[in-house]
């Protein structure tokens, strides 16, 4: 049995101590994936424990418990005294109980089997979906500052670029001490709103689970609400590009599968399990500073009244229909915010308004 399960443990990448502790960790936080949580129940079993009851143990006591019930089934070296003696034992014990022995070493190759195979497709997918945590113990952590927000309100956090991260609430982030190198990289985990300084020769890049996102200079929010349940970008200023790791050059070239590009109240949201990205307005968008009082309107064709919000929030507003040009459009909507604006134009001419995507649609007849 024992040259079964070191045959099977062959077949895949061998477990440390490291990806051990850090999955266990964030099994008690509640931060697993699916197929992590499945994994770390066949770990339970694996030492005839009770996985709630398990996880209320002491760490440490848990943790050699479950890392010896693993070694000891996936081909991990154990002490033998002499070939005689391993001989010896195993022909008592099959003589004494064949069946039982039968059943059992069936029972714990099937439980091999599951176990390495979901350590495999955890492998797998820690491999592709770049897991935040790994990500930083993978990026030289001894050299980085890491930055954890404990506490229940926003911490700001300034970069050694002057850069700032306003690091939400349970978020976390590492970074070097100086930005010696052509690029200044961060690794997020939770949310944070980034207030990048400007810096052409050196792009700020923003590693977050699946996804990159880089920036020479802007202000905008990374969120990674939790495991499994993809990451979103949304832009206040300037622009970023938000990318899957290695397919900066696809994304540039305007593949929307590899990632994308925004603008201003633009946001995306990185979806996990088709590995596409959806574009969308944010759901409140910010006027530029210089069109705070330009929503004045008096009898202005709807041409330049679109053209006007175009400016001011830096979106996309097609009018579908040529005539619509001609209606003309009074009121003062300042101190409205964007939306209620376009519902107030439209219903002012008779014509309503979609959003596919980032852009903005004005239907309607029109005037003549």
């Amino acid at each position: 049995m024992h040259r079964f399960f070191s045959l099977l443990s062959k077949s895949f990448t061998p477990m440390n101590k490291r990806h051990f502790h850090q999955l266990l960790t964030r099994y008690r936080s509640g931060e697993c994936t699916e197929r992590e949580e499945r994994l770390v129940d066949q770990w339970f079993a694996l030492i005839d424990g009770d996985a709630a009851e398990m996880a209320d143990l002491q760490s440490e006591e848990t943790e050699a418990r479950l890392w010896q019930a693993i070694q000891s089934r996936t081909g991990q070296p154990r002490t033998v005294h002499s070939r005689t003696e391993q001989e010896t034992i195993t022909t008592t014990h099959s003589k004494q109980k064949p069946l039982h022995f039968l059943l059992q070493w069936r029972s714990a190759a099937a439980a091999a089997v599951l176990v390495l195979a979901l350590w495999g497709g955890y492998q797998w997918s820690r491999r592709n979906a770049g897991d935040a945590d790994d990500q930083l113990s993978e990026a030289a952590s001894d050299n980085l500052i890491s930055k954890t927000n404990t506490t229940n309100a926003p911490m700001w956090v300034l970069l050694p670029d002057g850069s700032r991260v306003s690091l939400q609430p349970q978020g976390g982030v590492k970074y070097a001490a100086d930005f010696q190198n052509n690029k200044r990289e961060i690794y997020l985990k939770g949310k944070a709103f980034f207030e990048v300084v400007r810096d052409e020769r050196k792009p700020f890049l923003v590693y977050t689970g699946e996804i990159t996102t880089k920036v020479l200079g802007t202000s905008f929010w990374v969120n990674r609400p939790a495991a499994g349940k993809g990451v979103e970008v949304s832009v206040v200023t300037g622009k970023v590009s938000v990318f899957q790791k290695d397919k900066e050059k696809e994304a540039a070239s305007g593949d929307l599968a590899m990632g994308v590009i925004l603008s201003r109240n633009q946001s995306v949201k990185y979806l996990p399990d088709s590995k596409n990205f959806a574009a969308m307005l944010v759901k409140r968008p910010i006027v530029d500073d210089h069109y705070k009082n330009a929503f004045v309107f008096d009898d202005t064709r709807l041409s330049n009244v679109a053209q006007t919000l175009e400016k001011a929030y830096g979106i996309d507003i097609v009018l579908t229909n040529d005539r619509l040009k001609n209606c003309l459009f009074t009121a003062d909507i300042n101190k409205q915010p964007m939306f209620t604006q376009l519902a107030l134009i439209a219903a002012s001419v008779n014509a309503t308004y979609t959003i596919k995507g980032t852009k903005i649609y004005l239907n309607g007849k029109g005037c003549p």
